[in-house]
């Protein structure tokens, strides 16, 4: 027997089971051996018509997936170990022979008529079994009406992709129709229930039904053909169709209608009622799951991997032991498709551990989608040693938004897959939907078969060449450009930002939609300078739809980019009631709009034409029109906060759409100006709700040349006034009463593609200062200023005081009129801490003292799982059993709802992840809370609450062994009421403890003051 690896023993397990793994690898069903390869040659014949006849392909002994490619002139010999591995084979051909390219969005064919051979042999062996494919969400965001051709093309790019396991969701409405009339339900009941196919994955994930329903039996029936095919076409290939298994899900009163039958409600999700869920642990569920498989099996064929998810963002399990209720469906899954592979999302808290260690692990695959965020770790940990896939979901909501965390697949997929105790034996790339950002889908898809570490400097480089065609100076620096910026994304949820073109109109909106980074994730304005060096690449390598395709991309993003620099000046501008400065922003907001759905309209990836039509052929084109929309009905879109979740910068929808709506946003705000009145609110589902009824056609291609249009573009944003950024510092941070300082403006020129002329600074607030100005500041560069400043003399009344001050920038692209913008804000004057105190932040904080009274000033996004932003004035090592820390809150001001100021402890303060994280804290709308680490890794991810309790209030923090116990008073002390008593892994026996806030703006910007005082249980402070 050859000695297997753990990963392959696991992978291979994972599969098909620990006897045929050690047996050897097992040939899915396909054709003859003689013609196994046909398929990979079809696809050749669709790809390559004009070349495909010089590809012979062969085959390779069974075993891991591996490929060899070689011949000779107009001979290109490729021997695999399957059609898709082939196909995989033939791509490598052609991106590292020929400079050729395919991918779902551009494509660029520049081969000679005759292929020239290989320098020498190409070979690459798949490192890890698994290549996963797809997320739950994909049918509903990326084409739920596509066609066979859609998918076909879809398919045959996967499988270029070198991936071989692929998740398939169309088609399950017809198990479920069949389902549910075996079990008392008619045919017009069964279609009620069934959600139309733009939907569908939401209600497979158990979060709703119904939507866009009755399903008419054409739809069902047609869907069910199209995924045959589908998974058909996998087995011919070699690849593996996923579907969907059954976990549960039931309509409204199933239990009525089947005896022995027993449901838990599952409350909503999103505003919309989530179906129930059926007790595994009945025979009714055996009985319902056996008629599953039986149905899926009747109309898909064989399959041996299922993706399913028990009790999804926010399911619950009431009563319901979930080990027992995992095993139950795992039972089932078994009987009905013995040997069958059971697949988990990892995604926030999911899958659970308990639900893990009580499966069969030799036949598991956890796809996870969080491998490349900085917060997790250790999935071996994790999971329990549970096999899992190397994943990410770098697109949400099919979003047109450019930029993944490609540094941390590099960095971490080859040290993870190799470290000692590796469960790792796959890849998974889960976009929400399809069909964007190619390079991102190239790189990953290439880890799994490097087996050393990708060179990012090198592939960027080489990818630039293949790309377009040919190695160009001007492409490979628009791709240095992005390696560092959009593909180096710094957001914590692994987000790209999105477009606030795209948002319900409001001058406070800090990103497109609610669900979503509400910062941008790189340098909008370096980021310029690839949509720059990409206009100059030399003109042969501008013909090919890869070329079209990315110049429309990035002119569009270029426009969305600068949504998140106007939209903090328009506030501004409507909060200092300056109108003529509003007027003018106003109109370049709006000019950019119109601009943005031109440069959408140069490439036929970004209309939104082929998306209703392809509905409209349904008779279901209101779905689709909704989900890049309101998503569903009002309490979904207000209440769940859904609207515009899409965020799709697509022609037809900018204009028709978003554009209408911040043109009589922006015209209210300026009549309200103009009148010195409030402006009128708006009611924006109302307003949006007609667009979904309507029937209006939009072009099915391109209606613009997109470089010309990308020209218009770079012109427009080189010139366009407002692209300046500017923050004024002290040194030091916090100011003295009545001592020197410095104080300093640093300036930014966000646009990336021209120079500023001379730039000039006032600064009002610090008695006479004299105007202090900068000769140019470069593209995307920086420039600074100072003046020497005295702060305000005086005792002070509070521990930190805000020094108004405002600043006047005026300032313009070289050559153009300058434009004067006014910046106002605070710097702050603090008391001396007593030296016992030390301090941390990275939320900006100032901390001041003023005898017994202590105050911390300061912003913060969030203090919550992946991000934790606060402030705090701590103590060293005085938090141990026994220890009881009291403090009064004083005042906070409302940041936020869940703004907190408290007692913070952790075992080191100063160390950001350190283990034993816990605060207790009062909020301005959510009362007393206490926030711990349930899980050991060093952030928040678990709360306990009293509501109704505002500052002031006296907040007790003790500790008695390894429990903590959290309570508040609002009578001065005379009674206090327990928060909650919780245990935190990992908590040393000394902490560090200190009074700490956090603004939890959640990108807002803004910042606030906490006031304390009555702190006891510290070591006295003028005693240390």
């Amino acid at each position: 027997m050859t000695d297997l690896s753990r990963r392959t023993l696991l992978g291979t397990a994972g599969a098909i089971g620990v006897g045929a793994a050690l047996a050897g690898a097992a040939q899915p069903p396909a054709l003859a051996k003689e013609n196994r390869m046909g398929p990979a040659l079809a696809a050749l014949r669709r790809l390559l018509p004009r070349h495909a006849d010089q590809f012979e392909l062969g085959h390779l002994r069974s075993g891991p997936d591996r490929f060899r490619v070689t011949g000779s002139a107009g001979r290109i010999e490729v021997a695999a170990t399957g059609p898709a591995t082939a196909l995989t084979g033939v791509h490598w051909y052609l991106k590292y022979v020929c400079g050729a390219h395919i991918s779902w969005s551009g494509t660029q064919l520049g081969l000679p008529s005759r292929l020239p051979a290989p320098r020498e042999p190409l070979a690459h062996e798949a490192t890890v079994p698994h290549r996963f494919a797809f997320n739950d969400t994909h049918d509903g965001y990326t084409a739920p009406y596509a066609d066979w051709a859609r998918w076909e093309r879809l398919i045959d790019v996967l499988a270029l992709h070198g991936c071989n396991e692929v998740l398939v969701t169309a088609g399950q409405e017809a198990v479920y129709h069949r389902l549910l009339t075996d079990f008392g339900y008619t045919d017009a009941e069964a279609r009620a229930w069934l959600p139309a196919p733009s939907h569908q994955p939401w209600w497979l994930l158990q979060n709703m039904s119904g939507y866009g329903g009755p399903l008419d039996p054409g739809p069902i029936t047609r869907r069910a053909a199209l995924a045959r095919r589908i998974t058909d076409r996998l087995r011919e290939l070699g690849m593996h169709p996923v579907l969907p298994g059954y976990f549960g899900t039931v309509p409204d009163g199933f239990a009525d209608r089947n005896p022995g039958a027993r449901t838990i409600p599952q409350g909503v999700w999103a505003g919309l009622k989530r179906p129930d869920w059926l007790d595994p642990r009945t025979d009714a569920f055996t009985r319902v799951a056996a008629s599953f498989y039986r149905h899926q099996a009747d109309l898909f064929g064989d399959v041996r991997h299922f993706k399913m998810d028990l009790l999804h963002e926010g399911g619950s399990a009431g009563d319901v032991p979930v080990p027992d209720a995992a095993r139950a469906v795992e039972a089932a899954l078994h009987e009905g498709c013995p040997g069958a592979t059971w697949v988990i999302l990892g995604w926030q808290a999911n899958p659970r551990r308990d639900l893990l260690d009580a499966l069969d692990k030799t036949r598991l695959l956890v796809v996870d989608g969080l491998s490349d965020l900085e917060t997790v770790t250790d999935r071996e940990k994790d999971w329990g040693g549970a096999p899992y896939a190397f994943g990410t979901i770098p697109n949400f909501g099919g979003r047109t938004t450019i930029g993944a965390k490609t540094h941390m697949w590099t960095d971490r997929f080859t040290a993870w897959r190799d470290k000692p105790g590796s469960a790792l034996v796959g890849t998974a790339y889960m976009p929400e939907a399809a069909e964007r950002d190619p390079a991102a889908l190239e790189l990953f898809s290439e880890l799994a078969w490097r087996r050393e570490p990708v060179d990012r400097v090198r592939w960027f480089e080489e990818y630039a060449d293949l790309r377009y065609g040919g190695r160009d100076a001007h492409a490979r620096e628009a791709f240095a450009v992005l390696r560092d910026t959009a593909y180096r994304i710094t957001s914590r949820d692994g987000r790209p930002h999105d477009s606030i073109f795209a948002a319900r109109p409001s001058l406070a909106a800090n990103s497109g939609t609610h669900y979503a980074t509400h910062s941008p994730a790189f340098d909008p304005a370096r980021f310029d300078k690839a949509f720059a060096a990409l206009l100059v690449v030399r003109e042969p390598l501008r013909r090919s739809d890869a070329y079209r395709h990315d110049l429309t991309d990035l002119g569009r993003q270029v426009l969305a980019n600068r949504s998140w620099q106007l939209i903090g000046q328009l506030k501004a501008a409507f909060t200092r009631k300056d109108l003529d400065t509003f007027r003018a922003l106003s109109r370049l907001w709006l000019k950019l709009m119109r601009l943005s759905d031109d440069m959408a309209g140069s490439h036929h990836a970004f209309l939104l034409g082929p998306w209703l039509a392809d509905a409209r052929r349904e008779g279901l084109e209101r779905t689709a029109r909704v989900l890049v929309t309101t998503w569903a009905d009002r309490p979904t879109a207000d209440g769940g906060r859904l609207a515009n979740y899409a965020n799709r910068d697509w022609s037809g929808l900018i204009a028709d759409f978003h554009l209408p709506h911040w043109r009589a946003y922006l015209d209210e705000l300026e009549d309200a100006l103009a009148r010195n009145r409030p402006p009128a609110a708006f009611d924006w589902y109302a307003i949006e709700e007609p667009w979904t009824y309507e029937r209006k056609t939009y072009p099915l291609r391109p209606l613009h040349d997109p470089y010309r249009t990308a020209r218009r573009v770079y012109e427009t944003l080189a010139r366009a006034p407002f692209q300046g950024a500017v923050t004024v510092s002290s040194t030091p941070e916090a100011l003295r009463p009545g001592a020197d300082a410095e104080v300093t403006v640093t300036f930014r020129n966000m646009n990336g593609l021209r120079p500023t002329g001379p730039a000039a600074f006032t600064l009002v607030g610090f008695g006479d200062q004299p105007p202090l100005r900068i000769p140019s500041v470069p593209a995307a560069g920086t420039g600074t200023v100072s003046w020497g400043v005295s702060a305000p003399a005086g005792p002070l009344t509070t521990p930190v005081e805000p020094v108004p001050y405002e600043l006047r920038a005026t300032y313009g692209p070289e050559g153009e009129t300058p434009v004067t913008t006014v910046h106002q804000g605070d710097l702050y004057v603090a008391g001396p801490l007593d030296r016992a105190w030390r301090t941390y932040a990275n939320n900006g904080a100032v901390f001041g003292q003023a005898r017994d009274r202590y105050a911390i000033n300061g912003g913060g996004q969030d203090m919550w799982k992946a991000t934790a932003e606060f402030g705090t004035l701590y103590m060293e090592g005085v938090f141990t059993d026994g220890a009881v820390l009291t403090v009064r809150v004083d005042s906070q001001d409302a940041t936020g709802p869940w703004a907190r100021a408290g007692i913070v402890v952790r075992n080191s303060l100063a160390t950001p992840g350190a283990p034993g994280f816990l605060n207790l804290a009062v909020t301005p709308l959510n009362g007393a809370v206490l926030s711990y680490d349930s899980t050991g890794d060093g952030t928040l991810d678990t709360y306990r609450r009293i509501t109704g309790i505002k500052a002031p209030v006296l907040l007790r923090l003790s500790r008695a062994g390894d429990g903590f116990t959290g309570s508040c008073s609002t009578d001065g002390g005379a009674t206090w009421r327990t928060v909650a008593t919780v245990q935190v892994p990992g908590a040393a026996a000394a902490q560090d403890a200190g009074l700490f806030m956090t603004a939890i703006h959640g990108g807002g910007g803004a910042r606030g003051t906490a006031v304390f005082s009555g702190v006891t249980g510290w070591a006295d402070p003028a005693g240390r």
